[in-house]
Formats: C-alpha cells, sequence, structure tokens
C-alpha cells in the first residue's frame, strides 16, 4: 500500500474591499492558484461578488481554515500593482481617513477593475431628432429626469456612454432604461478607438533660449536629479515666465537617466496643450485624464505599466501612473482647488505627489505664479526648495492693468447688472479693430444667477436645495447647479403672484449676448460647462482660437490659466467680486490667484497686453494686490488674517459633514460625535452648525470644523472622530473631509 501523497501547504492572502471597513480580508487561494500583492482578485462578501486588491501574502493564518472561504478568482495575473503603488495607498488612506480599499480603488482605472471589457454601453438617439426635440419639451413637466438625459445627448452629439450620462445629468438608471423602452434612446455597445496619441503640430512647444532664472533654476533641480534624491522644489514665477520650458529641460535630464516622469496639470482644457508641448520632445507620453473612454485610458495605463511609456501627462488621477523607475514629479499650477478629489478617497494630488516622490526617491517640482500660503510658508521654511523666474521669458511683457470702479457707472446700467463698462467697451474697440483676440473671464456660467420678483424680494429657489436657480436661455429652463434639477421660468411669481420676474446678475451666456449685440461684426466664442459638454469640445474650441477663428473668447476659470496665446492683447475681468465674499476663509486668496492667473494671459507675445479688472470693491487688498501684481504684499496681507483666525497655514483642519433627510438626525449626530474634542488640547472646533448650502437634494446638512495646531492633536483629533463606518447610520451619511478645499 503506498503513502499518499501530503496535501500542498495553503497559502492565505490579505485582501483590501472597496468598501469603508478600515480593515483587510482573509482568504485562500485554491490549488494551483497563485497571486502576489497588487493582483487583484473577486472574492464572495457576504454573499457578493466583489472586486478587491491582494495586499499580503502568508503560509498561514489565526483564523480557523474551515471558516477562510477561496478566492473566485485571479482577475489578471499580470495587472500587478507596483509596491510602490500600495505604500502610496497605504499611506492615502492612514491621511484622510479612508480604508485601505478605497485608496487602491483610486489608483486602479476602471477598465482595470473591469477584466476584458473592451465594450461598454452608449446611448444614442433613436427617434428622428425633430421628435427627439419635441419630446424633451412634452418630459419635461412630468419626467423631468427623463427629458434631462434625452437633451444630454441631443447636445452630446453622438453615442455617448452611459456612465457620462447619469453623472452629468445626476441620475439613476431608471431614466434612460425608460427612454430606451419608448423608443427615443437606443442602447449600444461600442469598442472604443485606441489610436496612438498625436499632438497638433501648433502645440508643439518651441526650444527657447534659456534666461539666467530658468537656468539657475534647472541647474538646481538637476542636482537632486543626478543624486536620485527625494526633494521637493516650489518653482515661484510670473506668469509667462517659462515654467514650461523648465520643466521640459529637466525633464530631458531625467530620460537621459532612463526615469520616468509624472506631469500633473489641474484643468482637461489645458492637457492638450500640455500633452503637445511634451509630446514634441518626448515620443512616449502617455496621457491620462477624465475626458478618455474607460479603454481608452486603460490603454495608457497598460503602456505605462508596460514601460513602453516613459512620461505621463494629466490630471489629478495621473498621479497613480504604474511608470517604473519614478525620477521626477511636476505639479503644474500647484495652487489649483481641481488637484483635491471631492469623494473618497478625499484626498490632494499634490500632498500625495510629495508622499510619493518620497517613497520612489524622485524630485517633486510645484510650480506657481501664486503658490498657496501653505507652500510658500514652508518654502520660506525651507521645508521646500524655493526657486524663482521673476521675469517673463523672451519678448513678452507683463500687461498694463487698469481698475475699473463699477461704482461709477451709470445709475441704469448698474440697475440691469453691470456686463461691460465704458473703459472695456472702448478698448475692446480698438483691439478688434487692429485684429487682436480679446478674453473676457466671468466665473459664473448660464444668463442670470437669480431670477428675482420686484415686487417681493423673493428668488427662484431649488425645491430640493436651498440655492436659487439660474436661468439659461439657451436652454430656456432656470437650472439648480447642485441638483441638476430644471424647470421653466414662471410668469407670476410663486409668492406674491405678480407678473415679470426680474433677472439679476450676469452669467456667461448673459456676457456673450452682450459681445455679439455691442459687436456683431466679431466671432465669438464661449467656454463653460454648458458649451463644453460635447466630446472634444474643449480641443477645437481652443484650437480655432490659436488659429485666430475666434475674436473674443469669453469663459469660466477654465479659460484663466495655463494658456498661452501670443495675440491676445486685452483680457476683461467682467467681475472680480463673484468669489469675494463667499463664506470660505480661503475666498480672497482664491480671488487673488484667479486674477492674477487671468491677468496673466495678456501679453505674452511681442505685442503689449492690458488688463481690465471690473469691481465694485477696488479698495480690497486682493484686488489691489492682483492689479499691482504684488503677489507678496498679498500674502503678507492674507498671513495676519490667517493668524488671527487660526486657519491654515497656522492649523490644519477636519470637516465633519453630515447628511440625512431629517435635519434632527444630522444635527444630533454631529452633537454626539464632537463630544471627546471638546477640551482637546490645541484643539479648536467651531460647531456643528448647519451647513453654508444647509439643503442638497432633499438632504439636510450639517458640519463642523477641527482646527488642529499641531501634527500631534491632528492625530488625537482623528482618533476621537473615529471612522465614517462608526459614525454614519442607514439614514445619515457622514463624509470625513480630511483639509477640505471647500467649506460651503
Amino acid at each position: 500500500m503506498t503513502d499518499l501523497a501530503p496535501e500542498p501547504a495553503a497559502t492565505y492572502v490579505q485582501v483590501a474591499l472597496n468598501l469603508p471597513l478600515r480593515r483587510e480580508f482573509t482568504y485562500v487561494l485554491p490549488n494551483g492558484v497563485a497571486a502576489r500583492p497588487g493582483n487583484r482578485v473577486r472574492v464572495n462578501f457576504h454573499g457578493r461578488g466583489l472586486g478587491g486588491v491582494v495586499t499580503a501574502v502568508s503560509a498561514s493564518t489565526d483564523l480557523p481554515p474551515a471558516k477562510v472561504k477561496p478566492i473566485e478568482a485571479v482577475l489578471d495575473a499580470d495587472l500587478l500593482l507596483p509596491p510602490s503603488l500600495l505604500e502610496l495607498a497605504r499611506r492615502m488612506a492612514a491621511t484622510y481617513g479612508c480604508s485601505l480599499g478605497e485608496a487602491l480603488d483610486a489608483t486602479l482605472p476602471a477598465v482595470a477593475k473591469r477584466r476584458g471589457q473592451r465594450r461598454i454601453p452608449h446611448l444614442e438617439v433613436k427617434a428622428p431628432h425633430d421628435l427627439a426635440m419635441q419630446a424633451v419639451l412634452e418630459l419635461e413637466e412630468k419626467h423631468q429626469a427623463q427629458s434631462r438625459v434625452l437633451r444630454t445627448v441631443l447636445e452630446f452629439g453622438g453615442p455617448m456612454p452611459v456612465l457620462d450620462v447619469r453623472r452629468r445629468t445626476a441620475t439613476s438608471d431608471s431614466p434612460w432604461q425608460t427612454l430606451v423602452k419608448h423608443g427615443l434612446l437606443k442602447r449600444v455597445m461600442i469598442a472604443e478607438e485606441l489610436e496612438e496619441l498625436v499632438p497638433a503640430i501648433e502645440e508643439a512647444a518651441v526650444r527657447h533660449e534659456l534666461n539666467e532664472h530658468q537656468r539657475a533654476a534647472v541647474a538646481k533641480v538637476d542636482e537632486s536629479v543626478a543624486a536620485g534624491a527625494h526633494r521637493t522644489f516650489l518653482l515661484h514665477g510670473v506668469t509667462g515666465s517659462g515654467k514650461t520650458e523648465v520643466y521640459l529641460r529637466i525633464l530631458e535630464e531625467v530620460r537621459k537617466r532612463n526615469r520616468s516622469a509624472i506631469v500633473l496639470v489641474p484643468e482637461i482644457s489645458l492637457t492638450p496643450q500640455t500633452v503637445g508641448r511634451f509630446a514634441s520632445r518626448f515620443p512616449d507620453v502617455a496621457v491620462l485624464h477624465s475626458g478618455l473612454t474607460d479603454a481608452e485610458r486603460g490603454r495608457q495605463w497598460q503602456r505605462l505599466l508596460q514601460g513602453r511609456s516613459k512620461v505621463v501627462v494629466g490630471a489629478r488621477s495621473a498621479l497613480f501612473a504604474p511608470v517604473q523607475d519614478l525620477g521626477l514629479i511636476v505639479v503644474d499650477e500647484e495652487h489649483e482647488t481641481s488637484f483635491k478629489q471631492d469623494s473618497t478617497p478625499r484626498y490632494h494630488a499634490r500632498e500625495m505627489a510629495i508622499v510619493r516622490g518620497e517613497i520612489e526617491k524622485a524630485v517633486v517640482v510645484l510650480g506657481s505664479a501664486t503658490p498657496t500660503l501653505e507652500s510658500i510658508g514652508k518654502a520660506r521654511r525651507g521645508v521646500y526648495e524655493l526657486l524663482t523666474l521673476p521675469q517673463r521669458a523672451g519678448a513678452g511683457r507683463l500687461p498694463k492693468i487698469l481698475v475699473q470702479d463699477l461704482r461709477g457707472e451709470p445709475k441704469e446700467v448698474r440697475r440691469a447688472g453691470v456686463v461691460l463698462s465704458r473703459t472695456l467697451l472702448v478698448l475692446m474697440e480698438e483691439r478688434l479693430k487692429a485684429r487682436d483676440q480679446v478674453l473676457l473671464f466671468l466665473n459664473r456660467r448660464g444668463y442670470s444667477p437669480v431670477l428675482l420678483c420686484p415686487g417681493c424680494g423673493e428668488a427662484v429657489k431649488c425645491e430640493s436645495c436651498s440655492v436659487s436657480m439660474t436661468w439659461h436661455v439657451r436652454r430656456g429652463r432656470l437650472v439648480c447647479h447642485w441638483c441638476c434639477r430644471e424647470k421653466r421660468r414662471p410668469e407670476i411669481c410663486p409668492s406674491c403672484q405678480q407678473p415679470g420676474m426680474h433677472e439679476l446678475g450676469v452669467g456667461t451666456e448673459r456676457l456673450e449676448q452682450a459681445v455679439k449685440d455691442r459687436f456683431p461684426e466679431a466671432i465669438v466664442a464661449r467656454m463653460d460647462a454648458d458649451t463644453m459638454a460635447e466630446r472634444g469640445a474643449h480641443e477645437r474650441v481652443l484650437s480655432a482660437f490659436r488659429k485666430k477663428h475666434i475674436d473674443v473668447l469669453i469663459g469660466t476659470q477654465m479659460i484663466a490659466k495655463g494658456l498661452d496665446f501670443p495675440d491676445v492683447t486685452l483680457v476683461g475681468v467682467v467681475s472680480a467680486d463673484t468669489g469675494l465674499f463667499v463664506p470660505d476663509y480661503r475666498a480672497a486668496e482664491r480671488t487673488f490667484q484667479l486674477l492674477h492667473q487671468v491677468a496673466g494671459r495678456a501679453g505674452r507675445g511681442e505685442k503689449a497686453g492690458t488688463v481690465v479688472i471690473q469691481t465694485f470693491c477696488p479698495d480690497n487688498y486682493a484686488v489691489e494686490a492682483a492689479a499691482k501684481n504684488d503677489y507678496d504684499s498679498f500674502v503678507q496681507q492674507e498671513l495676519v488674517f490667517r493668524k488671527l483666525t487660526g486657519y491654515p497655514p497656522f492649523s490644519r483642519l477636519l470637516r465633519v459633514l453630515a447628511e440625512a433627510r431629517a435635519e434632527s438626525e444630522a444635527q444630533k449626530l454631529l452633537q454626539e460625535a464632537v463630544v471627546p474634542l471638546r477640551g482637546m488640547a490645541d484643539v479648536e472646533v467651531l460647531g456643528p452648525a448647519p451647513a453654508v448650502i444647509a439643503k442638497v437634494k432633499d438632504h439636510w446638512r450639517w458640519h463642523m470644523l477641527v482646527k488642529c495646531f499641531q501634527p500631534a492633536s491632528f492625530q488625537r483629533a482623528m482618533a476621537a472622530i473615529g471612522t465614517v463606518e462608526d459614525l454614519g447610520t442607514r439614514t445619515c451619511r457622514v463624509t470625513l473631509d480630511v483639509d477640505p478645499s471647500s467649506l460651503m
């Protein structure tokens, strides 16, 4: 009788799941199946099949082996997250109070999470165009979500991914499924085209001779690159000082050493221009941003994972690109709030870029004309190394800035809402006659932000949110910019029944109409969330503007930074006050940054530039400093305010937000959560109190703000608050936001 062969020893794996649970779960690998840390697997979790990431492999477990479930499948043995990204996810989870599974989920593109999915569901219009347009109007009253979905697909102009439809319309699957059932839409599965990135010729970066300040900056960073040591540099350069050329020269040194690089830009609208500049010098550029389809993003991700691309350019999520032997991370426009993720995990890409640099011994360069107070403070204390570019590169000169006090405009014009002041109109006429180009900036979309009754003074408000609805003429609807709810314009006041509603304030749509009325010969284009809904719209408008097919470009903050057009000689800031009185401690800083960045779009070529800043508050220190191009004086005054009030950089903030259908439930939950924080050393608590926007999507919102004045007190406060799953209930959602970018 022969001896039976011993059974092979079991192999156990720790799996992190994308759930708000601060622990990992043990599973066993079936015989013949192998997995390594970084592999994606599918497991059974309480009867549900879930995807997760293996974080550790071991030969034993403390659990009873009979109770350990086997993993169902290794989703892709070849798809392995590098150890550096696993470590980055761990650090992110610890810093931002999320689970490791949630942090790991942020590092993977959607295509990697859904093995083999090359064809993704799209919606396209099935009914004739006229019939579909008629259906949009008919559905609006009783089935508003369906109306919104149908109109969005119509405006997109082609098959639109279902996920994009849901995101843009704030709806579930039900509305589009009903439209498909009734024959208005058609669901189609489309395999996306996966062409190589071909940068536009006009976006190529011409190699310029460096000035002495640029040479000094490049030399300093190159020392750290050559030493293979981590160091964080803050490149503070005035607008048009040639920061991109500095990045390119540093990248040349990085590539000579066969190391990789990540370049982060804040806006999707900047990506084509930045990609073009980098791709014209480096043939192995990959691009990652939210405008790509899942399949496109997955293809770029695979190129990076396989080492076929060594340079990645993209928005926030490009930080997690699986590049090998990382040598450089550039965070361009480091002050931008879009680097802060507004959903779990609520990380800040700038801070996590520095962490990844530490992990991989890579150099990090933060660039901005208006660094945040936190960054400039760290540079002055020696935490970062400060590099300065005090003058414009080449023939560019800083523009002449005029502050137009709107209080001096005629009374009847002010009453109607000042759109274009007399000064700005005269200068626009001059520039358009000379065939120069004009940029007009207004950080508010729609036609009019408020529809007001002149009798009782009541504004038309959203029924689901505690905000006024914005009037959109092109759409012919009032729209809530928080929940996407729409309704027709009332002929009479809903409160007092008086006819004749008054349009109060100015949005980009109203500004566009005013420019067209005043300058009928000019070709005018608008860039905001309403006009950029169609895929590829950013690239088309910016390309047309570069080719001088557009005379006047109107836009929100997507035109305010990073764009370089040598024929723009006039920039008009239509309302400098839009964000000045928002109840947020960063209001003055953001206003200064926007004004400074917008002003920097003028005079970037050989032609001199002029900027007109229209404001009702010309004496405000943020406006005054922007008008003088005086960053240092603004920082000095703002630091006085921050120190007196105990806000960053003199503290670190935690915001806890509770949302529930019953206001009392949200209030009670936070009143209990705040108890352990009271009396804690080096901690100050504001609230709990109703949030600035007290109701969104029929949910009441309460929040509290925790100021931590020492690193140790920050850790104590995080521990005292507990985790989101500890705080939240089935009917009350809780959000923990570390270093919040918005207090709204």
